[in-house]
């Protein structure tokens, strides 16, 4: 799974548990680990520059400042290189006494500017960082590096706050999205190798919706108004919305089954219902596992998006070690938002049912596009399925009525 891991080292604490952990996932999956480190000389010679107003007399003399410039130089460069190469001499060491192939990579220059570029050049599997390096302060949740780093590179990134090792509890995060099944995937071979218990983890948000038709209704006059406060909207909620969503990531969990089934481990499945990221932090708080996983992005990701809020929140404030995985494909046009083209046509959008199975009349589509197009898809599956329990292969302006009714009706159509 990782065959080249890279780990930028900064004789920190938190480089220290990089190179434990680093070493032993190499060991696991036969990798080759390369160390890092960026030192800046150039920072030192403009430094240099700057205070040579102050130097004494003897030395402010043109000629004498170009021997002293170049002398500086000459040290500075050679010594930080030095330095460089002695924060990787511990992890050589350990690599040479645990048999795994080493390399050296150092650089100079501005440090998380050249540890972006050599990730993105390079071929790296996974990159090992630490949360904080020396510069770490009281209160200080995630080092400028790490966050620059992070947002800036596209391969899977386990981000180290402690020196835990990986044979306890895996929890990965699961929202439909094919990154986060990605997680799944690795979450799987890592508890596999380890020997760790594995947690499948999803939360569904129903609230959001709440508050959304609440806040339209306080601005809404006349009848739509009452149509906001309606019953029959409080009816959709617990109906449609509610019991939708929860149905839906019941699914999700049933695919990270799916996806580990041939690994031959047990996995728990756990479902929650409020603010993903809110929920999620609480429940590492309460389980406390070895390593959470998480996508880099989610369901609602668009096209150039470098993190996801969600992930985001929980690289900061999460207490376990954090492992981002990297975005394998383009989000391309999301379910989740209509294209401008497609509203008010009379197909129903996002349409799940497999061809031949079960078909729309042109009525029936005409009445499914008036729905909101954010509980449209859960709408769409709850009259299909009612249309196959009545044995009917087709879907009809009857049918959408009778599911209509079936509902108290609690969507109002027309």
């Amino acid at each position: 799974m990782y065959k080249k891991i890279f780990i930028p080292i900064d004789n920190s604490k938190y480089s220290g548990y990089c190179s434990d952990l680093g070493i032993s996932i190499a060991k696991m999956f036969s990798s080759e680990l390369i160390g890092g480190h960026v030192y800046a000389a150039n920072l030192h010679h403009k430094r240099f520059r700057e205070m040579e107003s102050g130097l004494p007399e003897k030395y402010r003399d043109e000629n004498e400042l170009k021997k002293q410039r170049k002398f500086h130089n000459s040290l500075i460069g050679r010594g930080l290189r030095m330095i460089s190469n002695s924060y990787l001499d511990g992890l050589d060491k350990k690599c040479q006494n645990e048999g795994v192939p080493f390399t050296r990579n150092i650089q100079e220059g501005k440090n998380y500017l050249e540890l972006v570029k050599d990730i993105n050049d390079k071929d790296y599997d996974l990159v090992i960082i630490g949360i904080r390096g020396l510069g770490e302060t009281n209160g200080n949740l995630i080092g400028s590096v790490c966050e620059r780093v992070v947002r800036r590179i596209n391969t899977d990134v386990l981000v180290v706050k402690d020196d835990k090792p990986l044979d306890g509890k895996i929890i990965v995060a699961v929202d439909g999205s094919e990154q986060s099944f990605g997680a799944v995937e690795i979450a799987g071979k890592l508890t596999k190798k380890y020997e760790s218990e594995m947690e499948a983890l999803s939360v569904y948000d129903p609230h959001y919706h709440r508050v959304a038709f609440n806040g339209i209704a306080k601005i809404l006059t006349g009848e739509m108004g009452n149509v906001f406060k309606s019953e029959e909207q409080e009816k959709l909620h617990e109906d449609v919305i509610d019991k939708g969503l929860e149905k839906i990531y019941h699914g999700h969990l049933k695919v990270a089954l799916n996806r580990t089934k041939d690994f031959g481990i047990e996995i728990k499945t756990t479902l929650l219902e409020g603010k993903p990221y809110d929920q999620i932090l609480k429940h590492v708080e309460k389980v406390k596992p070895s390593l959470l996983i998480l996508g880099r992005t989610g369901i609602h990701a668009i096209n150039g998006l470098d993190i996801g809020s969600a992930t985001e929140n929980i690289l900061r404030f999460a207490k376990c070690n954090v492992l981002i995985t990297k975005s394998r494909k383009d989000v391309g046009v999301n379910p989740f938002y209509e294209k401008k083209e497609n509203i008010g046509i009379e197909q129903p959008l996002n349409q799940t049912v497999e061809a031949g199975e079960v078909s729309w009349d042109k009525d029936a589509s005409h009445l499914i596009s008036k729905v909101p197009a954010f509980v449209r898809k859960m709408v769409v599956k709850e009259i299909e399925s009612y249309a196959r329990n009545k044995g009917s292969s087709e879907i009809t302006r009857e049918i959408v009525e009778e599911a209509k009714a079936r509902w108290s009706n609690a969507m109002n159509y027309s």
